[in-house]
């Protein structure tokens, strides 16, 4: 839950969110209904460890490796790479070691991504269990029902037909989706007290948009926040597998090469101290397994076709750092084991926080020094140091401009970008052509453009 989000339970009046005059929205037709199969818990159903959706027959998961299926692997090192301090550093950063020992069609290149199966935080599932006073029967199992056959309704997939409260807390649903109006609608029925009842037809009606704007979207008010700001709110559960949506995997980068070792791999990511994220926050409990599966391949990766060809490879963040890790990995040991050809020139290009932030720094250091790593430049936005003058990695860019376009315009170059501001990233290299090569900027977006049509961006 948000810092904000959590201040303004604390704070809000409802009343004060309640229009005078507003248009109440039609009520969209209720589609499931909950039946409990029996009056006590089944305890064989809890002794099955695996994940809610790993019991749904026939359900996709997003980009997943055919014929790879979800299963599951054991974590076998957990290493914490930078702690956060609430102060200059926002976010911790994480490396954990998947052992994939047993599964010898777990094959997998650098830069190839994988998807993590979460678990909702077991807090928020019991605060649930509280809130739609179901504590009893969390354990009890039960069915969905469709209450009228329909081509519009269907049953959901995500939902195993024979489940309990616990496991669609936990397993199925986006405890922290974004509410729809329609949803909050229909919340307001559910709702004994007058001024909730006002509350949430208001802030889903056509006149309350601004109010639905800033607390739902800007200050991001989850369900949760809603049942504890209306407390005579009860919705059933059915209501929230009918609104709230499927929980879907986490993607993550892998930050390691097969060339060092097939049968392990590891991931590295950060986390908010204040608002980590559902899967971040299931990884950092240490749980002995995950359920996982390997994503498609894409044209962000590095093979041994791409040995002879010069990379510039762009990251903002230590987290960012993670596929190049495997690119560089893998670049070490093909150089090692004599590949043929000569290796391509390699130029890394790094924005975080600090120098503390840039994960493995020591090892980027180690391959600058063997000429695996070729040119190494890095920026600290917070934490400027006597070494490094670039505070921003666009500074870097543009202080690098003419080596660093003449290296892009060589015909087997190609660039990489990890970073969530990738389009600033890009509208700079565009910058960067139009100077160097005296073009307009326009004529630097085609090239860009035709850059990605041949896959070398």
């Amino acid at each position: 839950m948000v810092a904000d989000n959590v201040e303004l339970e604390k704070t809000l009046d409802i009343n004060k969110y309640t229009l005078s005059k507003y248009t109440v929205s039609k009520l969209v037709e209720r589609t499931l209904e909950l039946r409990f199969l029996d009056n006590s818990p089944d305890l064989d159903w809890n002794f099955d460890c695996r994940h809610g959706q790993e019991k749904c027959s026939n359900l996709q998961y997003p980009f997943a490796r055919s014929p790879l299926t979800l299963t599951r692997v054991n974590i076998k090192d957990f290493q914490i790479l930078l702690q956060a301090d609430g102060q200059l550093h926002t976010k911790s950063i994480t490396e954990i070691k998947f052992d994939v020992k047993k599964l010898p069609d777990f094959i997998w290149q650098p830069g190839d991504t994988i998807g993590i199966l979460p678990h909702n935080d077991e807090s928020d599932v019991e605060e649930f269990l509280k809130y739609l006073n179901l504590e009893d029967k969390a354990d009890h199992l039960c069915v969905f029902q469709l209450l009228q056959e329909s081509k519009k309704t269907k049953y959901p997939s995500h939902i195993p037909n024979r489940t309990t409260p616990r496991e669609v807390l936990r397993d199925c649903i986006n405890l922290r989706g974004v509410l729809k109006k329609q949803f909050l609608r229909v919340l307001a029925e559910y709702c004994s007290d007058v001024s909730d009842v006002c509350f949430l037809k208001c802030i889903s009606s056509k006149e309350g948009s601004a109010y639905y704007n800033e607390i739902i979207l800007q200050n991001a008010f989850t369900l949760l926040n809603i049942l504890k700001t209306c407390k005579s709110c009860q919705p059933p559960l059915s209501l929230l597998v009918e609104h709230l949506p499927r929980l879907l995997p986490r993607e993550y980068s892998i930050a390691s090469s097969p060339l060092i070792n097939s049968n392990e791999f590891n991931i590295i990511f950060s986390t908010f101290s204040t608002n980590p994220g559902v899967t971040t926050k299931m990884l950092q409990n240490k749980p002995a397994q995950v359920s996982m599966y390997l994503r498609e391949p894409n044209l962000f990766c590095y093979t041994e076709d791409d040995f002879q060809n010069d990379q510039i490879l762009i990251a903002v963040g230590g987290a960012a750092l993670a596929p190049y890790l495997g690119f560089l990995q893998h670049k070490q040991c093909l150089i090692e084991k004599g590949a043929s050809g000569v290796a391509g020139k390699t130029w890394l290009f790094v924005g975080a926080v600090s120098q503390q932030a840039i994960v493995h720094r020591s090892q980027l250091m180690q391959w600058l020094s063997k000429n695996v790593l070729n040119k190494f430049i890095e920026s600290h936005s917070r934490s400027p140091s006597a070494t490094n003058s670039f505070q921003y990695i666009h500074e870097a860019l543009n202080a690098n401009s003419k080596v660093f376009i003449d290296l892009l315009l060589q015909p087997q170059t190609k660039i990489y970008i990890c970073s969530q501001i990738s389009k600033a990233l890009e509208a700079t290299i565009c910058k960067c052509l139009s100077k160097e090569i005296n073009i307009e900027e326009s004529e630097a977006q085609s090239i860009i453009k035709d850059y990605r049509k041949q896959n070398k961006y």
